[in-house]
């Protein structure tokens, strides 16, 4: 529990021609974390199998043809594959490249109408902007001697009026859209660089008749062909469109199917590229549970029908050996605040059950009432079973929401009342701010003491299993003698005990001394971050306090509703309830995030490194 999985190193070698049953037998186990080799003189590196040229390329087409079709391989691939029909690797070849062509002549086919629509649909625009100025289209391209423009402006009676006083050789055509007007005006080109000078000053935008040249005629003949055509095209695109929705259905779950197992069979070719290799063999060096070992050397060897050697290898101190936490079910969800910080190295305690011990109750501490830990407990408890992928988490808020519930009757809090039905709740320690509140200060910094010491030993056994008692007397029990030196004189000076402070005077100058001697200089800078720690936990008591103050608002508020009867009594109602959600999301967050930064910032400082790589088997998906 405290340790992570003993791991061993071995080395199997054997012929070529093995390497294949060996691939597959290690993908099955799923128990060997493959070290990649690095090139040497005398091994190179490993080439992939030959099937992997053909498996990547298949998966290609496949995965291109799913993103076509919007299939979700992640979703897909969590169904089971021992009812699928799967197709031999020749078969599938066909039919994967049979289907990518067929599904390439929907995408011309969507494609080449989604282009001549744009264009038919643009003519249109065109075409209808033009059919109210009733004017042939032969008129804007068959002059010589005319300048003509075509678009909107923002004013149309006071631009005729400039217009006029350029010249009387024009002709203009206007229709009103709203606030703009849409002109078409023929002027004689002697005058078009002024005309053009007058638009300007109406703000002109010009429309793009270009494409109707070589019509002719009333826009509205071409508007009812236009629409023709525009309908043939939105019922071709609608037809290309159901056979590509036809395709998804008919393959989706054997394209979901094939990707997973292709996935596979392409990790176990490219594999080799982790080995190293000679002309006729192969070297695979690899990580395993000490606890693992035998039975997989018996299988391997089963397999490989004795053709191979396997060999445990010396652990270095340089080795980077990957770490597998093991730990009980029940702690096994607060792995999860591992995960998130980094897992231990090698050689160091594994936190997790502390953890365990610790995260719920600062949190519990915090958050502490009966009613606030019911309805969360319910909550988180609902969520699990909603969400099982996230049950690990829901695991901690649930245990989390059980240390509410008890620190809510060591407070004597419910929905931060500390009454029920007239009956007074009993309590250990208050927290209601009219009451004197040093008792709960006094537990806050003793529960910081305790947790950091903690911490501190555990420091002490990290440092004694790796280097000695020495070194971890000398880096690690001067905080023990620099706190109980603290403790004396302020027992001594406050005159709670009887003592010389000599005494404390004596324990400090050894702290400082072994410190000094253990860590150098860093040890001495650091005295007083030791007691920055310990006071950094009286913020479980100000968390706490701002969350009971809170709630005792809420319900004065709502019990003055209550007095005024009436409508009123729901509104009191309302208040209540909105404002205990509001007082318990803030609650839960606040006091979520504070516990964890009193394990990642006071208690991991005191001996935690970190750093260790995560042990991840070949063939085992995360």
């Amino acid at each position: 529990m405290f340790k992570v999985t003993e791991m061993s190193k071995i080395a199997i070698l054997g012929p070529k021609t093995e390497m294949e049953t060996v691939i597959k037998a290690l993908y099955d186990l799923k128990i060997c974390h493959i070290i990649e080799h690095k090139k040497l003189d005398e091994l190179d590196i490993g080439s992939p199998l030959e099937k992997a040229n053909t498996i990547a390329r298949v998966l290609v087409k496949i995965r291109s043809i799913c993103s076509y079709l919007s299939i979700d391989l992640k979703s897909d691939a969590e169904k089971e594959t021992e009812n699928a029909d799967v197709l031999s690797a020749k078969n599938l070849e066909k039919y994967i490249f049979k289907l990518d062509q067929e599904l390439e002549s929907y995408q011309n086919e969507i494609k080449e109408a989604n282009n001549e629509l744009n264009e038919k649909l643009s003519l249109l625009k065109s075409l209808k902007e033009l059919e109210g100025l009733d004017i042939d289209i032969d008129s804007f391209f068959n002059f010589e001697s005319l300048s003509y423009f075509i678009g909107y402006v923002k004013k149309y009676e006071p631009f005729k009026k400039d217009l006029s006083a350029i010249t009387a050789k024009f002709e203009l055509k206007h229709r009103q859209f709203e606030k703009n007007a849409l002109i078409a005006l023929f002027i004689d080109k002697a005058f078009s660089e002024k005309a053009a000078k007058a638009l300007e000053s109406f703000e002109f935008k010009s429309i793009d008749i270009s494409k109707l040249i070589g019509l002719g005629g009333k826009p509205s003949g071409h508007i009812k062909k236009l629409a023709v055509q525009i309908s043939i095209l939105e019922n071709k695109k609608k037809a290309a469109d159901k056979k590509t929705a036809n395709m998804k259905k008919q393959n989706q779950e054997l394209l979901a199917q094939h990707e997973r197992l292709l996935s596979e069979e392409l990790e176990k070719a490219e594999a080799p590229l982790k080995f190293g290799a000679t002309e006729s063999s192969f070297v695979i060096s690899a990580w395993l549970p000490e606890k693992k070992l035998s039975k997989t050397a018996e299988i391997l060897n089963k397999k490989a029908k004795n053709r191979i050697f396997i060999q445990q290898m010396p652990v270095g101190e340089k080795d980077n050996i990957p770490i597998k936490l093991k730990n009980p079910k029940i702690v096994k969800s607060f792995e999860f605040f591992m995960n998130l910080y980094s897992l231990p190295n090698y050689r160091e305690i594994d936190p997790t059950f502390f953890i365990f011990l610790s995260f719920p109750l600062l949190f519990g501490f915090m958050l502490g009432d009966i009613g606030y830990g019911l309805t969360t407990l319910v909550i988180f408890w609902l969520l699990k079973k909603k969400f099982p992928k996230a049950k690990g988490f829901f695991n901690i808020l649930v245990f989390a929401s059980l240390a509410t519930i008890f620190f809510g009757a060591i407070f004597g809090e419910f929905f931060g009342a500390e009454e029920l039905f007239g009956w007074h709740l009993p309590r250990l320690i208050s927290r209601n701010p009219e009451h004197e509140l040093i008792p709960l200060m006094a537990f806050a910094v003793i529960v910081g003491i305790i947790h950091v010491n903690v911490g501190l030993a555990i420091g002490f056994a990290n440092v004694l299993k790796a280097h000695g008692f020495k070194k971890a007397f000398m880096e690690k029990f001067g905080w023990f003698f620099l706190e109980a030196g603290a403790a004396l004189l302020a027992l001594s000076y406050t005159k709670i005990i009887s003592i010389s402070p000599f005494a404390g005077y004596i324990l400090l100058t050894i702290a400082v001394i072994v410190l000094f001697l253990g860590e150098g200089t860093k040890g001495l800078v650091e005295i007083p971050s030791i007691f920055g720690n310990i006071f950094s936990y009286l913020r479980l008591m100000a968390i706490g306090l701002s969350s009971v103050g809170l709630a005792m608002v809420v319900n004065n508020m709502a019990e003055g509703f209550f007095h005024s009867g009436g409508f009123l009594i729901v509104v009191g109602i309302l208040v209540l309830v909105i404002g205990h959600i509001i007082n318990i999301g803030v609650g839960l967050l606040g006091s979520f995030l504070h516990s964890l930064r009193l394990h990642y910032v006071e208690f991991f400082t005191k001996f935690y490194e970190g750093g260790g790589m995560e042990f991840k088997p070949f063939g085992l998906k995360s």
